[in-house]
């Protein structure tokens, strides 16, 4: 008998197609992963680098301060005592400038701001830097700029009106920093009755605009905490002035001027502990931070200042070494900054260390800018004050850029975080090419320690830059110490800094009353050539010229401006060049010094951020 043939069922049929579709979309989902991917067209990347949501914080942090009010609420009397208070800044065209410091701070202060000053006449802004208004304050008129080119901001009369605001090797492992996207700051002088002051300079560093388009960018100073700007600029090659600021200060850059934005704080006293000159770059938060050069002993009191301009709290740990090793300090870790906020820390009685000492920041949430104020004495007489700001990262070659070469001592402070004993080679890169510095050719550190060596005798009396080499990463910074006749001596700190990209600012080249020399430095074994520009914050280049730089050897040229300006060094790509401005009082009853680093602006912001664009892809 015949069998009858064998047909499938509907059901059967159905389970068998769903199988092969689901072989066949494994076999797709397979080929995509192992295929290169190829970015989307429709994402374009935008850099926005710079100094571009940065904080210059040159203000009050301690018991007295307080939230910054709003300034449709301001007092239209100052008491001169409370440093609280808010007098609305006004434009002006003084030099950077600042009045007496004060004592540190002892503890934090969430958006604190004051700026104390004197009113002034009003008159129209120079072209590309516009002042803006955070709001008229009441019992005062509405200022404008005063009559110079360059808007500098003195408190005390109303509110200018205009635009608004917008591995290490073996041992210890040092971490990283990660790329930053939260705003930069300079360190914060501390708070007594009388608020600390001092001048925040910013420049948009590229070539200059002469105003015949429109603005395609823009840099604005305003309060931490606010969101009102006190001036603007938004021509490149400009600058502008915010001057006797108490407070953090927010410098915020947008469109084309972003890339090219840097701002420093400079601050100088003729009496008191902190009698001489102080200045500081501003600094980009960061998860990790080394600051070599601080002190906490008889004759030393330091203040560790955290800044946070974040929308959120972070959190840090501290790590100390000593001259013996690493240095156990109760409390030093899960330290809380809160946001949008500056913590100041005191390391007297806190950290018990005579001799060199370093300070590890590794944030553990959020990014802070860590800085320190170091104070001197002697015979309880002042000695000099100056910001230490970080340096560079630990590594097996470092330098120590801009270190003076007039009189005084020079100390270079090392430190080697690692677990295992290390021993550097010091390099001084001459004006004819490297040397060994005289008996101090070497030095011995065991791990976790940090150790100083005597360079005054070895530096031959010029500026230059400090090289060194070891088997283990370390960090490190020279501790200068000025001398001129019977005037009181003054402190300053070169921290080693990172070769520069493309080019190197210092937005204070020169300043009045105090002589300027830039120092640049080249490690590289070749000889290279840098082009350096001295530009009027009007955006007029004042000086410029080549500088051939022999390998291992460095350079110096003297700046001189009656008015302030600021200086541009062009490196070539992948160049091993460093360099700073020293600043010194050649005059008076204070012998004034201080340094401040080259910064690279289009390396220091934040990385690249990804941005759709659907018309990209048609």
């Amino acid at each position: 008998m015949a069998r009858a043939p064998l047909t499938a069922s509907p059901v059967r049929r159905g389970l068998t197609l769903v199988a092969v579709l689901v072989v066949l979309g494994l076999v797709v989902a397979a080929g995509t992963l192992l295929r290169p991917q190829q970015p989307d067209a429709r994402e374009v990347v935008t850099v926005a680098a710079g100094q571009s949501d940065a904080v210059c914080a040159v203000g009050t942090v301690g018991a007295g301060s307080s939230a910054s009010p709003s300034p449709s609420t301001l007092p239209s009397t100052l008491p001169s005592t409370l440093p609280s208070t808010l007098p609305s800044p006004q434009i002006s065209t003084a030099a950077p400038s600042a009045g007496p410091t004060s004592a540190l701070p002892s503890t934090s202060s969430s958006e604190s701001a004051a700026v104390p000053g004197t009113p002034g006449a009003s008159a129209t802004s120079p072209a590309g830097i516009a002042p803006s208004a955070p709001g008229a304050t009441p019992g005062t008129a509405s200022p404008a700029a005063t009559s110079s080119a360059v808007p500098t901001l003195t408190p005390g009369a109303a509110t200018p009106t205009g635009v608004p605001t917008t591995t290490p090797g073996a041992g210890t492992p040092v971490p990283e920093p990660l790329p930053s996207t939260a705003p930069t700051l300079a360190p914060l002088p501390s708070a007594t009755a009388d608020a600390a002051s001092g001048s925040v300079v910013v420049v948009a560093s590229g070539p200059t605009d002469t105003g015949t388009t429109d603005p395609t960018g823009r840099v604005t100073l305003g309060l931490l905490g606010q969101d009102q700007s006190d001036v603007t600029v938004d021509r490149q090659g400009r600058g502008a002035t915010l001057d006797r600021a108490t407070a953090p200060v927010l410098l915020r850059a947008d469109g084309t001027i972003a890339p090219t934005a840097v701002g420093a704080v400079l601050a100088r006293s003729s009496d008191g502990p902190e009698a001489g000159l102080e200045a500081a770059p501003c600094l980009v938060p960061s998860t990790s931070a080394w600051l070599p050069g601080i002190a906490s002993g008889a004759s030393d009191r330091t203040k560790l200042v955290l800044s946070n301009p974040d929308d959120a709290e972070a959190t840090v740990d501290l790590t100390f070494y000593g001259r013996n090793g690493r240095v156990a300090v109760p409390g030093s870790s899960g330290s809380d900054v809160p946001a949008r906020s500056s913590r100041s820390i005191s390391l007297s009685g806190l950290v018990e260390a005579e001799g060199p000492l370093t300070v590890s920041v590794q944030a553990t949430t959020g990014r802070v800018a860590a800085a320190a104020r170091r104070i001197r004495t002697s015979e309880d007489q002042p000695a000099g004050a100056d910001w230490v700001v970080p340096a560079a990262a630990p590594a097996t070659r470092v330098v120590v850029p801009a270190v003076p070469g007039d009189d005084g001592t020079r100390e270079l402070v090392v430190t080697n975080p690692g677990e295992l004993r290390t021993t550097v080679t010091v390099s001084v890169l001459g004006l004819q090419g490297p040397f060994a510095p005289v008996g101090a050719e070497t030095l011995d550190l065991a791990p976790q320690s940090s150790g100083t060596l005597a360079l005054a005798e070895g530096l031959a009396g010029t500026g230059s830059g400090v090289a060194l080499s070891s088997d283990q990463p370390v960090t490190a910074a020279v501790v200068s110490t000025s001398s001129r006749g019977d005037a009181q001596p003054d402190l300053a700190v070169q921290p080693a800094s990172a070769p520069l990209v493309r080019t190197g600012v210092s937005a204070v080249a020169t300043t009045r009353d105090v002589d300027a020399e830039l120092v640049v430095s080249n490690a590289a074994t070749t000889d290279v050539s840098v082009h350096f520009s001295v530009r009027s914050l009007q955006g007029v280049e004042l000086r410029a010229g080549d500088i051939l730089l022999a390998a291992g050897g460095s350079a110096t040229r003297r700046l001189a401006s009656p008015d302030p300006s600021y200086v541009v060094v062009g490196v070539p790509d992948g160049s091993s060049v460093t360099g700073g401005v020293d600043l010194s009082d050649p005059d008076g009853d204070v012998a004034g010094l201080a340094s401040l680093p080259l910064v690279s602006p289009d390396t220091s912001g934040p990385p690249p951020v990804v941005e759709q664009d659907p018309g990209a892809g048609r």
